[in-house]
């Protein structure tokens, strides 16, 4: 769709730190610049509170102020609804983020009026099974780690595509991550990087030993069957975040999630590249 034919947006919700003194002070700036414009305004520093999740249903636009992993929460809150992301960049990278703390007033107007386009980047679901009985279900952006349950002790991981064998990692982590988790966890762990508008699954081990020690990248749809093997303690995390324990005979199937992540972008649409080389290449190298 072309910019300018988007629905104009009318209700925003503002999400932030309240232990982040210049978060808390744009917010005030922003809800009311958004204000004094016609739009609905809500604020929340708690994406903990379980009555975010009807405010989120009920709103066109999430502008975070903070990083990535503050996109990434709100990512998770927005699952499952039309409401659209946006990203004013107060982290050290932002590979997500739309805007900066010196451009967000020439941002927000324009998607007021709907001159946007929608970016859907692709989420992962992963489920946690012990015995038959589910352990923990959630939905990711980035990645989902099957690791150390003990610092300093190797996990060893049988993992199956699609039902057949792969390979049994010794390591200390798998990572199983998006196109878009490609630029994060799994790119400090040696993995490539994948354009966001791929639908592919990356896999990339964390110091494997003596096993395969290169990343894998898997079909479009290709269902990942981890299952704990040998005595030390495993632990799963989606964005880094959620956590939950595993042992022994623990497996967590991880696929492409029916749920997407929807950006509101004013940028380019080959922006990614450059963004790209702006956050990885320091400035004296360019």
């Amino acid at each position: 769709m072309a910019a300018g034919a988007n629905p104009p947006i009318t209700t925003v919700g503002i999400l932030h730190n309240l232990h982040n003194p210049a978060a808390v002070l744009l917010t005030s700036r922003v809800a009311q610049a958004l204000r004094q414009q016609g739009a609905e305004v809500w604020e929340s520093g708690r994406l903990d509170d379980p009555s975010i999740v009807d405010k989120v249903a009920l709103t066109d636009l999430l502008v975070t102020l903070g990083g990535d992993g503050s996109i990434l929460r709100a990512a998770r809150l927005a699952a499952g609804q039309r409401t659209l992301i946006l990203g004013i960049n107060l982290g050290r990278i932002g590979f997500l983020t739309e805007a900066e703390p010196d451009d967000w007033e020439a941002v927000l107007p324009r998607l007021l009026q709907g001159d946007y386009w929608v970016e859907e980047r692709m989420m992962l679901r992963a489920d946690a099974w012990r015995r038959g009985e589910s352990l923990a279900v959630g939905s990711g952006l980035n990645d989902v780690v099957v690791g150390q349950g003990v610092l300093g002790r190797v996990v060893r991981l049988e993992v199956r595509v699609d039902g057949d064998l792969l390979t049994t990692y010794v390591a200390d982590a798998l990572i199983v991550a998006t196109p878009t988790g490609s630029t994060a966890y799994a790119l400090a762990a040696g993995g490539p990087i994948m354009p966001p508008q791929q639908r592919n699954i990356l896999l990339v081990p964390v110091a494997p030993h003596l096993s395969l020690d290169r990343a894998v990248v898997l079909a479009e749809g290709a269902q990942v069957q981890v299952v704990v093997r040998g005595h030390s303690p495993a632990a799963l995390t989606i964005d880094g975040e959620t956590r939950t324990d595993l042992e022994e005979g623990d497996m967590v199937q991880v696929g492409v999630s029916p749920q997407v992540a929807r950006f509101a972008r004013v940028r380019e649409r080959d922006y990614f590249y450059r963004t790209l080389m702006a956050r990885l290449v320091p400035r004296d190298r360019r």
